[in-house]
């Protein structure tokens, strides 16, 4: 019986969870799956800006960096500015998950690419070529990447960023890690954060056991983000969106029955 370890914070792995244990019996291929974040997510106020401004500023775009930052700048407006209105602008997500995460708090259409979900393909956009002179507003947390806006900068807008989550790691007990050690045989990662945590928590002299492990991950920057040694047996799925991760694991599964 294979065992899957997905990296996400419990609320956002039930979906996942369900849907791989789904599949699974309609496969015939009994497996467990359980999920672990190696990331506590909290929420930060950002001490360069006040939320009513923000909303009470003219924006041309705004994008939302990932669920988390959705989720927390949901719940600064609801504490802080509940009767402001949200930003009448385009809004972009990097993928179908986000997007849809962002949709519901905006009440707005959310724009993302269509076949790769990350930042290059985000930036790819028709739309993302000509920017110079626009309003940009970027939610996202505690020192993110920069990437983004600095693409956006060099295009001539002028970026904002409202910083409204911050991640702490969480490295696993002792004991977890003896037992994912014995019984995990697949990880299933879709943030760069998490894989990243992921691996710094785990003991070098441990780390054999990852290189044996089948991993399926979000997207082909997670997996040149994999060490050599562990990128042996790799499946990257079209998007984060669970239905991908799930075929992913699917055709990573096919193909190890047919070595």
């Amino acid at each position: 019986m294979s065992t899957i370890l997905i990296l996400r914070p419990t609320e956002q792995a039930a979906e996942l969870k369900q849907l791989l244990s789904q599949r699974a019996a309609q496969l015939n291929e009994p497996a467990r799956v359980q999920s672990a974040s190696m990331l506590k997510i909290s929420g930060y106020d950002d001490p360069c800006h006040s939320l009513a401004e923000i909303l009470d500023r003219k924006w041309d775009a705004a994008m939302m960096v990932s669920v988390n930052a959705a989720h927390y700048f949901a719940q600064q407006a609801r504490d802080w500015a509940p009767d402001a209105a949200m930003p009448r602008c385009r809004w972009y997500a990097v993928g179908p998950v986000s997007a849809r995460a962002i949709s519901d708090v905006v009440q707005r259409p959310v724009s993302c690419p269509w076949r790769e979900h990350n930042s290059d393909a985000l930036l790819a956009l028709p739309e993302l070529q000509q920017v110079e002179g626009q309003q940009w507003l970027l939610i996202r947390g505690h020192n993110g990447r920069e990437l983004f806006a600095d693409t956006l900068r060099a295009r001539g807008a002028e970026v904002t960023y409202l910083e409204v989550y911050q991640r702490q790691p969480q490295p696993p007990a002792a004991a977890t890690l003896a037992e994912w050690r014995d019984q995990i045989d697949t990880i299933m990662v879709s943030s760069a954060e998490q894989l990243g945590a992921f691996l710094a928590a785990i003991p070098n002299e441990t780390k054999a056991w990852l290189a044996d492990c089948t991993w399926i991950v979000a997207s082909s920057r997670l997996q040149q983000l994999l060490p050599v040694a562990l990128s042996k047996r790799v499946a990257v799925a079209d998007s984060a969106a669970s239905f991908a991760m799930v075929d992913a694991w699917q055709r990573a599964l096919q193909l190890t029955k047919e070595v």
